[in-house]
């Protein structure tokens, strides 16, 4: 058998290899059987499929491999852009209680939150968790003092409760307590800023480091605003609260903000083409919130509402409110809804566009109609509670008793101990 006649075999490479050794050597020793060499192919054919299949292993793992590789770059940066878990909390070092009720201790109770947030009680406080979610959580002081320390974090949204006041932090430091027998509220700022709204004139009430507050809803009913170091003026006494008089005529309805529509793609270029500013959250975190203002007009305010991300959208948004300037802060507020049609800031600034146009207290067609924006829109959103107290009250004041009433009865269902309690339980039981 020579060379030519194993490669007219048909063998493989290697069989063919080895047959051309072996017959290299058949001349020499006598009684070898040449024939018996045939064999021997099979063996070598068996050998060879080995191998090959062994070879095709291997490629079709490395396939996988960079498949795998492929389907991991293209997933990361997507789940990133997934929501994070709602927060959680600990009660000194344990797991929460059941229903986030705090009862009063022997020790001083302190909830300590996942992103850095920390809430200390005074030993004979009751407080309760009310809600928790990605940016923040509310919590309820039923009675005793509170300090809290808000961690400065993009999108923070925390919002605590005392009696019918709620007070609304993005990041800061203060300190506040509540005492029901004397329906007092009493707030001290250590920095960033702060809004207190419930039953005051005049509407929201902003204090900044340094300030306090305190209100009485007793026979006085006065609110007292002591200015930080170096203020003008050693404070402020405003007017109690007092019951609304009906407005002399009711404004033409403002019709609805346009809805945008904007397909994917002009979504997603919009999204690329934002232009973060850094500091604006800090800033305002930090309670300069007329820096943020100052800093927008510096930029210039069309190129600053046309290209800045949602987040800084809704810091100057913030900061223009905290300002007074209403003005600026509709217009932030606007281009949030108009840029980022689909997001949680977009759906906020309904609410928040209903505020502004609330802010004579007197009520008016443009406000529900932002508040039952808002309610549709986000129907398990942070402000459901404060929209529909606030569509109540303002319905009650322009005389609209009958659909007040059953906002009043939807909110006692839904908000048993909201801040509007008292109000509406008042509506259902005057009917």
């Amino acid at each position: 058998m020579d060379r030519r006649n194993a490669t007219e075999d048909g063998l493989d490479p290697l069989a063919k290899g080895v047959v051309d050794v072996i017959a290299e050597h058949l001349d020499a020793p006598a009684g070898i059987d040449r024939g018996g060499l045939r064999s021997f192919a099979p063996m070598a054919a068996r050998m060879a499929r080995r191998q090959a299949r062994q070879r095709t292993t291997r490629i079709a793992l490395v396939g996988t491999s960079c498949l795998l590789a492929a389907i991991g770059l293209w997933l990361v940066p997507r789940l990133g852009d997934r929501p994070h878990a709602a927060l959680t909390y600990t009660l000194n070092g344990e797991p929460p209680p059941r229903g986030g009720y705090i009862a009063p201790s022997a020790r001083e109770p302190v909830l300590s939150f996942s992103d850095g947030t920390r809430v200390a009680l005074e030993p004979t406080a009751r407080a309760r968790v009310v809600d928790l979610d990605r940016h923040g959580a509310r919590i309820a002081l039923d009675e005793g003092k509170a300090h809290v320390e808000v961690a400065h974090l993009p999108g923070a949204d925390w919002r605590f409760e005392a009696g019918p006041f709620a007070i609304n932090v993005h990041g800061t430091k203060f300190s506040f307590g509540w005492n029901t027998r004397q329906a007092r509220l009493d707030v001290q700022m250590d920095s960033g800023v702060v809004s207190v709204s419930g039953p005051l004139s005049g509407g929201e009430i902003f204090l900044r480091a340094g300030q306090t507050l305190s209100v009485s809803l007793n026979d006085e009913g006065a609110v007292a605003v002591t200015p930080a170091v170096g203020e003008a003026g050693s404070g402020s006494i405003l007017p109690p609260p007092g019951p609304p008089t009906p407005p002399a005529a009711v404004p033409e309805p403002s019709p609805r903000e346009p809805e945008a529509r904007p397909t994917a793609r002009s979504e997603s270029r919009s999204e690329s083409r934002s232009e973060s500013i850094e500091g604006w959250a800090a800033k305002l975190a930090a309670g300069k919130a007329a820096a943020v203002v100052a800093d927008a007009e510096r930029r210039g305010l069309a190129k600053v509402l046309d290209w800045s991300s949602s987040e800084d959208l809704a810091a100057l948004a913030d900061a223009s409110r905290f300002e007074k300037n209403d003005a600026l802060a509709r217009r932030a507020l606007l281009a949030q809804r108009r840029r980022f049609p689909r997001s949680v800031r977009a759906r906020e600034a309904s609410f928040l566009l209903g505020r502004l146009d609330d802010a004579g207290g007197d009520g008016t067609e443009s406000a529900l109609g932002w508040y039952d924006q808002y309610l549709d829109e986000a129907p398990g959103g942070a402000y459901v509670s404060e929209a529909l107290g606030r569509k109540m009250m303002d319905l009650e004041r322009m005389h609209r008793h009958a659909e007040a009433i059953a906002v009043a009865a939807d909110y006692l269902r839904r908000f048993p101990s909201g801040i509007y309690f008292r109000a509406a339980e008042a509506l259902v039981r005057a009917r």
